[in-house]
């Protein structure tokens, strides 16, 4: 298919309250990705922006209700030419936003499920699949039987969607990856490399309570007098900074860039990779790196890991919920001498270059882009310049900021935050300086802060 070029399209506003993680990964992929001008409404707690993707430049935004806000809010819709919506998240926040931009103008909108807070909004509390909430669900399928589209990353999801949104149709459509990534050459830490176990299992990513922190040190415990030694390529929710946690046993790396992770999994020599996830995952960019990588993995059998690995291979699959007893004990096994051949097969049927394996970022940049293009508006005739946008925005902004959060200074001292960041928490009692420059960062409006928050998350993999 031939692609219009980019200035004859709508523009697409994507709508979400994440901060960082695959669902920032994945608009920022398709912004990159899919012709257009890409906008995101970063829904903040009392405070918004509006990103224009392109230039990487972000606008305060007030957010009101009076018919005045409505009707600045639809001039800039039109001058931006935002042709489409996507909504990438169903909390109170996201619709909120989307019945604003629908009292402003009636634009088109479809929706990705990118986890399972549609079943519950305390999804990321619990262990495991989470109770259905029937008034939350109730509201969600309300407001999604008007989406023009509801994509799913995977059958898991789909699933689950049929099951508690009934009525509704599903498109599934999984995140991709760039596989043809050139691989960016890297070192293991010297420290790692002078106590480098026999045997290394990597648990890759921002490992937090919903991807299985709490089971780490259990693990790293039941190892002990094994050959075998787990690495955290990351980082945990309680363990940001890089080193040792138990010598020969559990290290951790700390943040990491993308184009660094396969040349990381290389350099630490992994055998295989852990996820001990303790909600279901929806889909899993790191298992697509991993595979990619040609690194077998170890999944709960459960969710969109256990799914990808039982029609796939490439892995094993353990009970869901797995204890650290019952992890140490498998792995035990499996890195025994008899099973030598068992590995060599598993890893075997790993093809990086396999697109129902690793589905490839220009297909999931496709299928999402004639979405757009089926459903979208045309590019209104009153769509203006980048100029024209900017000023339409005017009305919109954040009165009580009057420049004084984008001040210079403070821009610099927010990307000096944001590059101390990982390693602060570990650090602020040794180091008077570094104490400073949290204090400043907590000093920053809370918009701010989860701006810096996105920028340091999407270095995490």
């Amino acid at each position: 298919m031939t692609l219009p070029p980019a200035d004859t399209r709508s523009a697409v506003l994507h709508l979400s309250a994440a901060i960082g993680g695959g669902v920032e990964r994945y608009i920022r992929d398709l912004a990159a990705s899919v012709p257009g001008h890409h906008y995101c409404w970063h829904i903040g707690s009392g405070l918004d922006a509006i990103e224009d993707m392109a230039a990487h430049r972000f606008v305060p935004l007030a957010t009101q209700s009076n018919p005045a806000y409505v009707t600045s809010l639809a001039r800039w819709l039109r001058a931006a030419g935002i042709g489409i919506v996507h909504l990438h998240g169903v909390d109170d926040a996201c619709r909120n936003r989307l019945a604003l931009i629908a009292r402003a103008l009636p634009i088109p909108w479809i929706a990705t499920l990118h986890d399972l807070a549609f079943v519950n909004p305390r999804a990321f509390e619990m262990a495991g699949p989470p109770e259905p909430d029937n008034a939350w669900l109730a509201e969600v399928s309300a407001v999604l039987r008007q989406a023009a589209a509801i994509v799913v990353p995977s059958e898991f999801v789909g699933g689950v969607a049929r099951t508690h949104l009934p009525g509704l149709d599903f498109e599934l459509i999984a995140p991709g990856v760039d596989v043809a990534r050139a691989v960016v050459e890297q070192s293991a830490p010297p420290a790692f490399a002078a106590l480098r176990p026999a045997h290394v299992v990597a648990v890759v990513g921002a490992i937090g309570p919903h991807k299985g922190s709490a089971l780490l040190d259990a693990l790293a415990a039941r190892l002990e007098g094994t050959d075998i030694g787990l690495a955290v390529i990351g980082y945990t929710d309680t363990e940001l900074a890089p080193g040792w946690r138990l010598p020969g046993r559990y290290y951790v790396h700390g943040p990491y860039l993308d184009t660094e992770l396969a040349g990381l999994l290389a350099a630490y020599r992994v055998d295989v990779a852990l996820f001990p996830n303790r909600m279901p995952e929806s889909f899993s960019y790191t298992l697509s790196e991993v595979w990619a990588a040609g690194i077998p993995a170890v999944v709960p059998d459960e969710g969109a890991l256990g799914e990808r690995v039982a029609r796939q291979g490439g892995g094993w699959r353990l009970p869901p919920s797995y204890t650290a007893a019952g992890a140490a004990e498998f792995l035990q096994r499996l890195f025994a001498p008899e099973r030598a051949a068992d590995r060599a097969r598993v890893e075997s049927e790993i093809v990086p270059h396999d697109d129902s394996r690793i589905p490839s970022l220009s297909a999931m940049s496709r299928e999402i882009d004639a979405l757009y293009q089926r459903f979208g508006l045309p590019p209104p005739s009153s769509a203006g310049s980048d100029a024209a946008a900017r000023e339409a925005l005017e009305p919109l902004l954040a009165a009580n900021l009057d420049g004084f959060v984008f001040r210079k200074e403070l821009i610099k001292l927010a990307s000096e935050v944001v590059e101390l960041r990982p390693a602060a928490a570990a650090l602020f009692e040794e180091n008077r300086r570094l104490a400073d420059y949290k204090a400043a960062f907590d000093q920053l409006p809370l918009l701010v802060r989860k701006l810096l928050l996105k920028k340091a998350f999407r270095a995490r993999r």
